[in-house]
C-alpha cells in the first residue's frame, strides 16, 4: 500500500499515517517508506487502521527483532507476554525515557488504545529530545556533555538454582552503558549500578537527543534505588528549572482515539501522562522493541534501503 499523505501530530514534528475511516489492512503499508518516516519524525500515530488486541502483536513484529518485558511491574494482557498494561495508578507521570535508566533501554516504545479517557485528562504527553537539546543553553549542554549520570537499580528476576555456582554472581554490563552489578539466583535479585549520559546520539539524525530519567520523581521507579552524576556533582537548580520549562514549551499532548496505535522512537522522544479520574475508563497497553529489525546497529539487523 503507497503512502500518500503525511500530516503532523504537532508543530512539525511526528506524523500521524490516517487511513480515514477505510479501516485498511496497517500490514499493506510500504515496510521501506513507513522506516523512512519513522527514521524522519521519530513518532508515527498510526490511525483508523483495523488493529486490534488479536493482530497487535504481528503488527509490531514486522519491525522488531527483540523485545523487552517488563514482567515485575505490569500485568500481562491478552495472555501476551509483551503486551502490558500502562497505567499504574491515576496520577501525572512526568517526562521520560521508557527503561532509560536500565541495560535494556528499549529503541522503540508502542501504545495502542483499547479505550480511550471518557473524561478530561489521561492524554499522553510526547518531548522531542533533538528539539529540546536544541533549545537548551550553553551551560546545560556543556553539563550534560561532561557529567554522566550514575543509576543504582535493584531489579526483581525469576529465582534459579545453578549447581555448583555461587548463588552471587558478577554482572558485566556491556554496550548498553559502563557499570556493573551482581546476580543472586537464589534471592531473584538483580543489582546494577549503571553510567549512561543524559544525551544520547539519534537514529540516523547526526544529531543529539536529551532523552532520560531525570524529571521523573525517584520514588516513582521501583527497581531506580538511587540516582546522582557520577562524579558526585549535584545538577545546579536553575539548570533543572530550564529542563522542565522548555520541555514544557516543546511538550505535545495526544488525545487518544480507540484504536489508535503509536510508535515511538524511545531514544529520541520523552513521554508522560497527564492525571486522570479514578473512575475513568482510560485503557492503553505497550509494547516494547528492545532491538527493531532496522538501524540502531543490531548484529543481525535487516538492510533497508530508504
Amino acid at each position: 500500500m503507497i503512502i500518500q499523505k503525511i500530516s503532523n501530530l504537532f508543530e512539525n514534528y511526528g506524523a500521524c499515517l490516517d487511513s480515514k475511516d477505510n479501516q485498511k489492512n496497517i500490514k499493506e503499508l510500504d515496510f521501506n517508506k513507513t522506516v523512512s518516516i519513522f527514521e524522519k519524525y521519530g513518532i508515527i500515530l498510526f490511525r483508523n487502521y483495523s488493529i486490534n488486541p488479536k493482530n497487535l502483536n504481528s503488527i509490531t513484529d514486522r519491525y522488531t527483532e527483540l523485545y523487552a518485558v517488563d514482567a515485575m511491574r505490569r500485568e500481562k494482557r491478552f495472555d501476551k507476554k509483551i503486551i502490558r498494561n500502562v497505567d499504574l495508578g491515576e496520577k501525572d507521570i512526568l517526562l521520560h525515557s521508557e527503561a532509560s535508566f536500565t541495560p535494556a533501554w528499549p529503541e522503540i516504545i508502542w501504545f495502542y488504545c483499547i479505550t480511550p479517557p471518557k473524561f478530561s485528562g489521561g492524554t499522553t504527553t510526547l518531548c522531542d529530545g533533538v528539539k529540546l537539546w536544541k533549545s537548551l543553553s550553553y551551560d546545560a549542554k556543556n553539563f550534560f556533555l561532561l557529567n554522566p549520570i550514575n543509576y543504582k537499580l535493584k531489579i526483581q528476576i525469576e529465582k534459579k538454582r545453578i549447581p555448583g555456582k555461587n548463588k552471587k554472581r558478577k554482572w558485566m554490563i556491556g554496550s548498553v552503558g559502563s557499570g556493573n552489578g551482581y546476580v543472586d539466583w537464589n534471592k531473584g535479585i538483580l543489582e546494577l549500578s549503571l553510567n549512561r549520559f543524559a544525551v544520547n546520539e539519534g537514529r540516523k539524525l547526526n544529531e543529539l537527543c536529551f532523552a532520560n530519567h531525570l524529571l521523573i520523581k525517584l520514588n516513582s521507579e521501583n527497581q531506580l534505588i538511587k540516582r546522582s552524576m557520577i562524579n558526585g556533582k549535584k545538577i545546579p537548580n536553575n539548570l533543572m528549572r530550564e529542563i522542565k520549562h522548555k520541555s514544557n514549551n516543546l511538550t505535545y499532548d495526544h488525545q487518544w482515539k480507540k484504536g489508535d496505535l503509536l510508535m515511538i522512537d524511545n531514544k529520541r522522544f520523552m513521554h508522560g501522562r497527564r492525571a486522570y479520574k479514578k473512575n475513568d475508563v482510560r485503557d492503553i497497553v505497550n509494547l516494547q522493541t528492545s532491538r527493531a529489525s532496522f538501524g540502531y546497529g543490531s548484529s543481525i539487523r535487516k538492510t533497508i534501503k530508504l
